[in-house]
């Protein structure tokens, strides 16, 4: 991945070095193999988001990639994980990622839907609040 910066999806020639990673993903064996795709696949987003010029934002695509297989993956290594129904659970999640990251890579609205379901409803991370005047503000005590 080299040449043109894409604001979205970071790096000319990524959105298809994921389709490559996710097809091995999918390919490995169960267990450990698949593991390690994902672990890859976190890899390939990171590198992509360390490309972000200097003083730019970091793109969308990466790093909502980046923040989905580093949840998937954490679901076979983190702390009280890594019983054998927990790995193949994990697996099974993880191959769900790839095949459906197949199936929306080319179209940046299928994109956009993905990204969003799964790194907020599959992967549960929080969704920022919309920002609204009518929000609660803090309470002040009156203690001066």
């Amino acid at each position: 991945m080299a040449g043109r910066w894409h604001p979205e999806h970071g790096p000319e020639g990524f959105l298809e070095a994921t389709a490559d990673q996710a097809h091995l993903v999918l390919d490995a064996e169960e267990g450990g193999p698949t593991y390690e795709a994902g672990l890859e696949f976190q890899g390939l987003a990171m590198s992509a988001m360390s490309e972000t010029p200097r003083g730019g934002y970091l793109p969308d695509i990466p790093t909502a990639l980046y923040l989905i297989w580093g949840a998937l993956t954490d679901e076979m290594d983190a702390p009280g994980r890594g019983s054998p129904e927990q790995d193949a659970a994990a697996v099974r999640h993880m191959k769900q990622a790839a095949a459906e990251w197949l199936a929306v890579v080319d179209t940046q609205v299928n994109r956009a839907t993905y990204l969003d379901r799964w790194v907020h409803d599959e992967c549960g991370y929080q969704r920022r609040a919309p920002e609204s005047t009518t929000s609660p503000r803090p309470v002040e005590d009156g203690a001066g």
